[in-house]
């Protein structure tokens, strides 16, 4: 969030009356509870992985020949 958007949120959360306030808090902590609720734990990391090791070409280190001019 931009420093103008955060600013111009929090002098809008001035501007409300306690009711109002608490109903956003009651909103966020809601929407919070939801999200924590619905975490996707379909994917977990795996250690390891590169068991089998790993490739990398002879040429790694070699500048391409379309960027031989920038260098």
């Amino acid at each position: 969030m931009s420093d103008f958007a955060f600013n111009y949120f929090n002098s809008e959360l001035d501007n409300l009356a306690v009711p109002e306030l608490t109903q956003i808090l009651e909103k966020v902590k809601t929407l919070l509870s939801q999200k924590t609720e619905t975490n996707d734990t379909s994917f977990t990391r795996k250690l390891g992985g590169l068991e089998e090791g790993f490739y990398m070409a002879s040429d790694f280190n070699e500048t391409p020949d379309c960027f031989e001019e920038y260098m």
